[in-house]
């Protein structure tokens, strides 16, 4: 189970005003003593000393000692969990404020209320503080506080996941500390966005955004004050688990935990014990020793009145009980924590809740009930993520919330219902690829069903849509007029038989690789009836987990012993079949005038010769050999219509500039890597923008941005183009997705690293069946026949295998109507319309030209 926990962002608490220098009497003597012990972090000592003195301040004519000390005794009260006295203390002081048209000091006050209502769990009224704190601060100019409000603002949506909300907030706060570069407290503040930032990251699966925060956080020359550095250890702790160390994980929560209870933060100190019980349980497997952790805290946090970190405590600990086996305490815990993310509106909580106890129903044999809670859960996530508009944070969202769709998919295909079936596995991938395409649609996306996308195929085409998890996998299979479910033995043995298959096509040159190819074909296709039919042709593969890296035409079909998928189809992936769905292209054109562009092809970039690739993943560029040759000669067969960026024309700024836009061909003959880490950082290569200059780069998010419409095909002509990071209910984050979602009707990328001369010569066969008037799809899988059937040792899948499409393979490339062929009728209309004249014309009496052609 996926559940994980993060600290909540660190807060910035408003200091006093240092005390006065040079006291005369004993009050202020007693006045900045208590100050003193605050400052040093003795929270109780402070605590009685200024309560001590409140009879005297009230007394006194100087009010502004007086509201001092009531936000002192409220930012402690906070502290200490006594939110009830920390909210009332900073209700008087932000009247005396008031009264006293002090708005620094109200702002403070105000600002103590809201944490105080955050920590208590009343977020609505929470951030009304934090808003109104803020209008203060920008009224009076103040900066520093203006930060300060922002952060304090992402804090309060952080735990409702309003994540847009807070990602917003936090980055207004580091515009504004970026614009107060000089400032005494700039460094500090903008370490405290930092970690924000980087928890953010951290719940939104941003694991490496959230490092590189981390990492700069560390290599800031200020020492940080003991609670901040606690707090980014906590922060750092969340991520070591997220990264697989558990270990580290709990050494460096126990370091937090150990300044936390130092600092007598106590808010701090519970979130710690509650992450380290959470590595004991679901890590390491300790529960008992978990148990025993969580039952520390929750008393903690229920006699601080702390209800979030209860909530959250009592979710975790029925996490650890369903793992004991202890279910009816499980219940009572979920039950628990489910009525308090909703009385909290914490939606993040609130799925964790249903999700435990529809997997507590499902072990009690109540498969009705798991069902019911499992579809609520679902409800949830998707209620959240409707709500996200920032494709980066849509991308990492579902990553852990897809064990709810697992478990509801593995109960389902238990008493299958095929519509239902396809449509959860619909829902639970490529959510921010169908985003893109809605956002297309014109007239709005048809609405997604089976029966929708059954009507799209033709009575050939065979779709098969696939499930993996670790435990449990499925194929649908789909065709015009009928559908059915498989269920498939899977296990992480198998995922590593998938992944063992798929490195011996890419390094091999022997044919082992066909027993390898007949066992992963009975495990994959069994079950698929339509398969042993003849008259189906075309096959439709939407894959999913470990199945993105397989060429499913290496594989044999159970019914056809000894012999490829691709011998029997073409074969074309979708991310989604959502995507079959999309708008028909505009009336399709069988040809095109002849003043038309058919092809745009980039190629031969320039690698000068110091190039040392400095990018991250990236060794020494090497020139391409055969890319001008490959080029050229796609030219030849696509006719007068073709262009040519080659050398140093071969340039990034016309393909971003929509120079590709309304033209059928686009191909790229190029370096290229996929950052299997961070696809960020994936990029094309292209030749300088100048001279002297490194490589000019098309980065993978810059190719979402392209104007790729009225493209019918991109071919990407580079090593392992279709590979890149797979997440979690989004799929893989590559080329061919970037390139469909701008527009590109097809892609071809590549799975693995192809030498230079065969991919050209693959190219060029590609090419020639395109020319021919075949589908898409069907010229790649003439073109590797061709290879197939060689003789050579061109025939081993790793030199064509690697070649796959995404997108629409059906519909072949319009024919270039030519200039003869355009002007060949009115040639003929005119060369009549002259025989015509001829025959009108009076006929002398001598004729002796005609004698001699006669003679002739």
């Amino acid at each position: 189970m996926a559940i994980l926990a993060a600290i909540l962002p660190s807060l910035c608490l408003a200091e006093p005003s240092s005390p006065s220098g040079g006291a005369q009497d004993r009050f202020q003597e007693r006045l900045a003593e208590a100050r003193a012990l605050q400052q040093k972090g003795s929270l109780r000592e402070a605590q009685k000393s200024f309560e001590a003195l409140l009879p005297d301040l009230r007394a006194r004519a100087d009010r502004a000692d007086l509201g001092a000390a009531l936000n002192a005794l409220s930012q402690m009260g906070t502290a200490q969990g006594d939110y009830d006295r920390a909210a009332a203390t900073g209700l008087e002081a932000a009247e005396l404020y008031r009264k006293l048209a002090d708005r620094s000091g109200e702002r403070r006050a105000i600002n103590n209320i809201g944490l105080a209502e955050l920590y208590r769990g009343d977020y609505p009224p929470a951030v009304r503080r934090f808003e109104e704190a803020l209008a203060l601060a920008r009224s009076s100019g103040d900066r520093e506080a203006e930060v300060e409000e922002l952060n304090n603002l992402g804090a309060v949506y952080f735990p409702q996941a309003r994540y847009l909300d807070a990602l917003h907030a936090y980055r207004s706060a580091l515009e504004r500390v970026d614009e107060a570069a000089g400032a005494a407290w700039q460094a500090r503040r903008r370490r405290i966005v930092l970690s924000n930032l980087a928890t953010l990251f951290l719940r939104l699966g941003g694991y490496d955004q959230a490092l590189e925060l981390y990492r700069e956080l560390q290599k800031s020359p200020e020492a940080l004050p003991p609670s901040e550095h606690a707090l980014v250890l906590a922060n750092l702790g969340v991520l070591y688990r997220r990264l697989e160390d558990p270990f580290k994980a709990l050494e460096t929560y126990r370091a937090a935990g150990q300044l936390f209870a130092q600092e007598q933060r106590r808010n701090g100190e519970i979130g710690v014990l509650k992450n380290i019980g959470i590595v004991q349980a679901l890590d390491l497997g300790d529960l008992r020793a978990a148990l025993g952790t969580f039952a520390r805290v929750l008393s903690i946090a229920e006699g601080n009145g702390n209800r979030r970190e209860a909530m959250q405590v009592r979710l975790y600990r029925g996490e650890t009980l369903i793992r004991l086996g202890d279910l009816n305490g499980a219940t009572r815990d979920l039950e628990a924590a489910l009525d308090s993310a909703k009385a909290l509106g914490t939606t993040e909580e609130e799925w964790k809740a249903l999700y435990g106890l529809g997997r507590v129903a499902r072990r009690t044999g109540r498969d009705d009930l798991a069902a019911a809670r499992f579809r609520q859960a679902i409800g949830v996530i998707e209620s959240v993520r409707s709500n996200l508009q920032l494709s980066t944070l849509k991308t990492d969202f579902l990553a852990d919330k897809r064990d709810v769709y697992d478990a509801l998919l593995e109960l389902f295909t238990e008493r299958p219902d095929t519509a239902e079936i396809f449509d959860l596995l619909e829902r639970s991938r490529a959510r921010t690829f169908k985003d893109r395409l809605q956002e297309q649609a014109q007239g709005g996306a048809a609405p997604m069903s089976l029966a929708a996308v059954q009507s799209r195929l033709d009575p050939r085409t065979l779709l098969l849509e696939y499930w993996v998890t670790p435990r449990a996998a499925a194929v649908v299979w789909a065709t015009h007029d009928a559908s059915g479910i498989a269920r498939i033995p899977f296990s992480p043995a198998a995922a590593e038989e998938i992944s063992a298959f798929a490195r011996e096509l890419a390094s091999g040159s022997g044919d082992d690789w066909r027993r390898a190819s007949e066992a992963l074909g009975r495990r994959l296709l069994a079950g698929v009836e339509p398969l042993a039919r003849s008259r189906f042709r075309h096959l439709v593969v939407v894959p999913d987990g470990p199945l993105t890296a397989l060429p499913f035409e290496a594989l044999q079909p159970p019914a056809a012993a000894g012999t490829l998928l691709i011998e029997r189809f073409d074969i074309s992936y979708l991310p989604s079949a959502a995507i079959l769905l999309r708008d028909a292209p505009p009336a399709y054109r069988s040809w095109s005038f002849p003043w038309t562009r058919q092809l745009i092809a980039f190629g031969d970039p320039l690698v000068p010769a110091r190039t040392t690739g400095a990018l991250p993943g990236e060794g020494r560029l090497a020139h391409l050999a055969t890319s001008a040759e490959e080029v050229r000669a796609i030219a030849r067969i696509a006719g007068d219509g073709a262009e040519l960026h080659l050398g140093a024309a071969n340039s990034k700024r016309l393909l971003v500039a929509g120079q590709a836009r309304g033209v059928p061909l686009l191909h790229l003959s190029t370096h290229a890597t996929a950052d299997d880490g961070n696809p960020e950082r994936s990029r094309i290569v292209f030749s300088p923008a100048g001279q002297d200059r490194e490589p000019d780069y098309l980065f993978l998010k810059e190719v979402y941005d392209l104007d790729l419409t009225g493209v019918d095909l991109t071919t990407l002509s580079a090593c392992d183009t279709e590979r890149g990071k797979v997440i979690r209910g989004e799929g893989l984050q590559g080329f061919s997705r970037a390139l469909l979602s701008a527009g590109s009707r097809a892609a071809v990328t590549t799975l693995w690293r192809v030498a230079d001369r065969p991919t050209t010569e693959f190219m060029k066969q590609f090419y020639f069946e395109l020319g021919r008037r075949e589908p898409k799809a069907e010229a790649l899988r003439l073109a590797k026949l061709r290879f197939l059937r060689s003789g050579s040792a061109l025939r081993h899948p790793r030199f064509w295998a690697a070649f796959v499409l995404n997108g629409d393979g059906l519909r072949p490339i319009p024919r270039r109507f030519g200039w003869n062929g355009l002007l060949a009728p009115g040639a003929l209309v005119l060369f009549a319309a002259a025989a015509l004249a001829v025959r009108r014309k009076p006929r002398s009496r001598r004729q002796p030209d005609a004698e001699i052609t006669s003679a002739a």
